[in-house]
């Protein structure tokens, strides 16, 4: 089995924290005991270092590397033609290559098993006509030419592509009627991983959330955004209170508890659903969906035991 090296920067809200700690706190599908594994195993670095000792605690900023096996990755593709692929990205899968990480990635599996993708966007992006975060699962549309690559990128800049996701979050969510969230978004400063509401230099970003479940504490949300901005649903529910469950990165303040018989969920609880946009050759317009993953659709199951 393949490995890789995976590398990460402690967030303020886990600084100075115990690094079996910070590690289960930044990959969800870690414990601190598998965490503690693999510091013994000699597998992870902080600093640029090798380390085997998990107590120790480590200040915000500093970078961790972790070394683990990487299973092939399974790509489900839900629509194929000459021109494009529709696939569902499993979660924990890198939409395409990055630098400093030997982590497979979506593109170049897909380049693998198709055949060459267009690369007028870089090479570590073959064929990427947009992207979703790597624990983030679901729909999305691959070019296989040219033509393809440029009618789907500037199908996106028009905001005709329908782009629905579901989440599971703290709270309920539009249980009165749909919650629409209209607040620019930009990177925090010296922090380019994340973003926040900046009403002064942010970009403009609007997100409609729908309640599909309550499950006691916490729903099931329809989201659709009718922009593209990076981390949009994530932020803009953190913000009204309603962050995702299992996100590290703006969902530790507000969390609520988790019923004590749900277990720790396995990553982000964030799937994009629906994928609609009109066919680059035909102009046939193309609707293309994706069910809840097994790991969420267990999630939305336990939560909805532990409120009866």
């Amino acid at each position: 089995m393949p490995r890789a090296l995976e590398r990460y920067v402690v967030p303020k809200d886990l600084a100075g924290r115990r690094l079996d700690e910070i590690l289960a706190g930044i990959l969800p599908d870690l414990s601190r005991s598998q965490a503690q594994k693999l510091v013994r195993r000699g597998d992870v670095l902080v600093g640029g270092k090798r380390v085997v000792r998990s107590n120790g605690r480590v200040p915000g900023g500093t970078e961790i590397a972790v070394e683990r096996d990487v299973p092939e990755p399974t790509i489900d593709v839900l629509h194929e033609d000459e021109e494009l692929l529709v696939v569902s990205k499993p979660s924990g899968l890198l939409t395409h290559g990055v630098a400093g990480t030997d982590a497979p990635d979506m593109a170049h599996v897909l380049e693998a098993s198709h055949g060459p993708l267009p690369r007028t966007r870089g090479e570590e992006r073959p064929g990427v006509v947009h992207r979703l975060d790597r624990e983030t699962s679901g729909v999305l549309v691959v070019a296989r030419t040219e033509a393809a690559l440029e009618a789907l990128q500037d199908q996106f800049r028009a905001r005709t592509v329908l782009k629905r996701y579901l989440a599971i979050v703290s709270g309920a969510p539009g249980a009165v009627e749909p919650l629409s969230i209209d607040l620019p978004l930009g990177p925090v400063p010296g922090k380019a991983d994340r973003q926040w509401v900046d009403h002064d230099r942010g970009k403009d970003a609007l997100t409609l959330v729908r309640l599909e479940r309550t499950l006691g504490g916490h729903s099931l949300v329809d989201c659709t955004i009718h922009t593209g901005r990076r981390h949009q649903i994530r932020v803009h529910l953190a913000d009204r209170g309603y962050p995702v469950i299992g996100d590290p990165l703006y969902g530790t303040k507000r969390q609520r508890a988790l019923p004590a018989s749900v277990p720790k969920p396995p990553r982000l609880a964030l799937h994009a659903a629906v994928l609609a946009f009109d066919h680059p050759r035909t102009g046939e317009r193309l609707e293309v969906s994706a069910p809840l993953p097994p790991d969420l659709a267990g999630l939305v199951e336990a939560l909805a035991a532990a409120a009866r």
